[in-house]
């Protein structure tokens, strides 16, 4: 008796479990695979950007993406430079890289071992490219896994030339593969290089007047402890000279982006309509609070951890709708993933520490409760994601207990009962997590001489200082 029952149990289960994979094979079948384009603009701030609820024109292109696309307003990097972020960013894990010494001298900072975005679609029949000019995504190889053309040109200039080369590429393609194109703009990247025409449009605006200070140039005296070390003066890689003001560097920063935005709009243009899009950053910039000034790798505050995340699809997303749901940027590669090939990453999702995030598009809620930032085994970050609560602890022990979206008012320390609780629940949530994440993107980082140009390009970007 009780063995036929086991029996019709699971043949019920059987049953069940083959619906769900016609319907998505039927899904599949039904809908060829579209081209991709994914665009990270570099340090890019989402309250800086319209469809976020920027007062400045900065991102009219953008903001036109967002209303034929799903805005999600709460999306967190795992860390706050391009290096810490990425490897999480392209592989849908937790990885990080152990320390800050490697970043100038190593080619391996995503070890092999690790699959990224772009060999998952090659094997799904996709051609892959990149475009760009970042010098660590040139230097470092590892980013380049499964990339059938990788253009990472530091000679490119900005924005402009790189859409050039994308058109050409998009041109000249006759192969017979669906596509997916990694787009990286770097405009947004100190020292903010704006065309004139963008700057004149926010300079001596009426936000250029409001809540204005003076500044001063970081002293030679005062020793670098980071590459940017922008606590409370200007750093060097972004000064011109007579320019003090703080509101004049938020302007340079915003025309950046209106420059970057520009030309994603030339190249917005030429896409087809029936193309999975999606727009991104790696990370955010400080622009003055808590006393950074013009960077981003010095903390993991909301303004460096917070980004953008727009995607447009017109097949499963409904355009317009805005997602107040805090997601992170490791949810990017399920997410595609998924709206590929459905049945694979079922019997997949395994693999990836993030989430498909149709479910919560759909207004379906979602099982998990926290999310992680980290940065060069330094500082590691719990958020609550009900609550809107984020616990920091550093290496050093030193703490910070933050009930959002007051982020000046560290809690840590507070020693009523309350606040006590949330602290030590949440130390425990994320001394259990931290038991198996995050893992060493850079397992065997190998070491490389820069020459003079690369070296040139870096001190430009702030990463060197002389």
């Amino acid at each position: 008796m009780k063995i036929n029952k086991s029996y019709k149990i699971i043949t019920i289960l059987l049953f069940f479990l083959i619906i769900i994979i016609l319907g998505l094979i039927s899904r599949l079948q039904q809908s060829p695979s579209p081209n991709i384009i994914l665009i990270t603009v570099d340090a890019l701030r989402p309250d800086h950007l319209g469809c976020y609820g920027y007062q400045r024109q900065t991102s009219p292109n953008i903001d036109k993406l967002a209303k034929e696309g799903v805005v999600f307003l709460n999306c967190f990097a795992t860390g706050p430079d391009t290096i810490a972020s990425l490897p999480g960013f392209f592989t849908g894990r937790y990885l990080e890289v152990e320390t800050p010494k490697h970043l100038l001298t190593s080619d391996n900072l995503l070890d092999e071992k690790f699959t990224t975005l772009a060999e998952y679609l090659k094997t799904m029949g996709y051609h892959t490219a990149v475009f760009g000019n970042h010098p660590f995504l040139k230097i470092n190889k590892g980013f380049g896994q499964g990339f059938d053309y990788y253009c990472m040109d530091q000679r490119i200039k900005d924005s402009e030339e790189i859409t050039k080369r994308v058109l050409e590429f998009l041109n000249c393609y006759q192969g017979n593969k669906p596509l997916f194109i990694w787009i990286h703009y770097l405009d947004t990247h100190v020292p903010y290089i704006p065309s004139e025409e963008c700057l004149k449009k926010f300079e001596n605006d009426n936000l250029y007047k409001t809540n204005d200070k003076v500044l001063e140039l970081r002293p030679k005296q005062v020793p670098s402890i980071t590459y940017f070390d922008s606590l409370g003066y200007i750093p060097p890689a972004v000064f011109r000279k007579s320019k003090y003001n703080l509101n004049y560097y938020i302007a340079r920063y915003d025309a950046a982006i209106c420059h970057a935005d520009f030309y994603i709009g030339e190249l917005l243009k030429n896409i087809r309509d029936n193309t999975l899009i999606i727009l991104s950053a790696d990370h955010g910039e400080s622009l003055g609070e808590h006393k950074v000034y013009f960077t981003h790798s010095e903390s993991i505050y909301d303004e460096v951890l917070h980004i953008p995340l727009i995607i447009k699809d017109n097949r499963y997303f409904k355009k317009g709708k805005k997602v107040a749901g805090m997601v992170s940027s490791v949810d990017i590669v399920p997410t595609i993933l998924n709206r590929i090939n459905p049945v694979w990453h079922f019997f997949n999702k395994h693999r990836f520490n993030g989430v498909a995030l149709e479910e919560l598009v759909k207004n379906k809620e979602m099982k998990r409760k926290y999310l992680y930032s980290y940065y060069a085994h330094n500082v590691r970050l719990i958020r609550d994601i009900k609550r809107n609560i984020k616990y920091t602890i550093r290496k050093n022990g030193e703490q910070e207990l933050y009930f959002l979206p007051d982020e000046y008012a560290n809690r840590a320390k507070d020693d009523s009962l309350g606040v006590i609780q949330i602290k030590e629940e949440l130390k425990r949530e994320l001394k259990t997590w931290l038991k198996h994440y995050p893992l060493r993107a850079d397992i065997n980082p190998q070491k490389k001489v820069l020459d003079e140009e690369t070296k040139e390009l870096l001190r430009s970007l702030g990463y060197l200082q002389q």
